[in-house]
């Protein structure tokens, strides 16, 4: 039984997680109490076909600041992500939690969801929410200062990120938005020549009491937890070069990958391969 293994590794690893104080953000939301990030994205094994020629495709949530999968269903064949959203979440404490999420998960019913269940939220807005983006776009973003910048350097580059916050129009076509944010990233080689800039735009619940400028790109980043998760899982694991296709394999291989990774993490190691 899947669901029962992926709720039974997911309750032992946030229970060690709430135990070690790993859950919620240090300082919070800088503003308000502390907040617990729980970031939502799916991963395809790729290697494991059933008989039809469908792939399991499974989605997870991995919560705290070092980050544990909390759950892990998987999404049928004849449906998607977005729904399955809900389903996931159900049986986690939703307390303190800010959701992020791809823009694919910036949907009114996952808003509403959330907020039935106290929880907040921080999504881009790209293209599948045309309406929502265009009032993004429209709003008076030169006249807003920059607030926080953090710079990086690495892998031959630097990488300038800054974030503007704006209260949220009445009349913005999402539900239970508090603030828009703009973030742009400038990417330079080491000797300045330009790379790349990117600007993205976004909707959270959380107002300002509770979650300053640095808070919600912290927030925002931190979405690269669960993509580096599924990206261990890929290269140490070889999870896409598995061959188990039984009904029940995929999905109880990759709950056992997550309850190894995430019980070397509390053990304090992160060079997962050589642990």
């Amino acid at each position: 039984d899947t669901t029962a293994l992926d709720a039974a590794a997911g309750a032992w690893l946030m229970e060690r997680a709430a135990a070690s104080g790993d859950l919620a953000l240090a300082g919070g939301g800088d503003c308000g109490a502390p907040l617990i990030p729980v970031r939502v994205d799916g991963k395809t094994v790729r290697g494991a076909r059933n008989a039809d020629g469908s792939q399991a495709h499974l989605l997870a949530a991995l919560a705290g600041v070092r980050g544990v999968v909390a759950a892990q269903t998987e999404v049928g064949a004849k449906t998607n992500e977005i729904p399955m959203i809900i389903p996931l979440l159900d049986g986690l404490d939703l307390d303190r939690v800010v959701v992020t999420a791809d823009a694919l998960h910036c949907q009114r019913a996952t808003a509403d969801y959330l907020h039935g269940r106290g929880a907040d939220f921080a999504l881009p807005v790209k293209d599948n929410q045309p309406g929502l983006l265009d009032a993004l776009d429209a709003l008076p973003w030169r006249e807003v200062p920059v607030t926080h910048a953090a710079t990086d350097r690495g892998h031959g580059r630097i990488t300038t990120r800054t974030i503007q916050v704006m209260d949220a129009p009445h009349d913005l076509p999402f539900p239970h938005v508090s603030q828009a944010y703009l973030i742009e990233r400038h990417v330079t080689c080491l000797d300045g020549t330009p790379l790349s800039d990117v600007a993205a735009l976004g909707v959270t619940s959380l107002d300002a009491t509770r979650a300053s400028p640095q808070a919600i790109a912290g927030l925002v980043r931190g979405q690269w937890a669960i993509e580096s998760l599924h990206w261990l899982r890929d290269t140490l694991y070889r999870e896409d070069n598995s061959t188990v296709r039984t009904r029940s394999g995929p999905r109880a291989m990759a709950a056992l990958r997550n309850l190894a990774i995430g019980a070397l993490h509390h053990a304090g190691r992160h060079d997962t391969t050589e642990a």
